[in-house]
């Protein structure tokens, strides 16, 4: 294993955690947010093919984001006649002008 495959598995897992705590700081800052949806942090492993016998890569790691969109979010009392919420399961259908689709 060479000295620079072996720091990019350091920093591959130190930039991956980075990000994950930024997600976790975002969801936090946004927790009252009417319409924010949570990131949730997920991992993946970075394999890479062997070239040669000469060439090692050791992999390394990276952060993959991950928000939902049918988890129920906030709600906010409106005066507006055209303000629209949902409450449990469901979307919004919507159509384009006279289309049947």
């Amino acid at each position: 294993m060479s000295i620079l495959g072996a720091m990019f598995s350091g920093v591959s897992g130190l930039t991956a955690q980075s990000q994950a705590l930024g997600a976790i700081a975002d969801n936090i800052t946004n927790q009252n947010t009417i319409g924010y949806k949570a990131t949730e942090v997920r991992f993946q492993t970075l394999v890479t093919a062997q070239a040669s016998q000469n060439n090692y890569s050791p992999g390394g790691v990276q952060q993959r984001p991950f928000a939902s969109v049918d988890v129920q979010g906030l709600f906010n009392t409106s005066t507006n006649p055209t303000d629209l919420a949902l409450s449990g399961a469901g979307f919004f259908v919507t159509n384009v002008g006279n289309s049947n689709d």
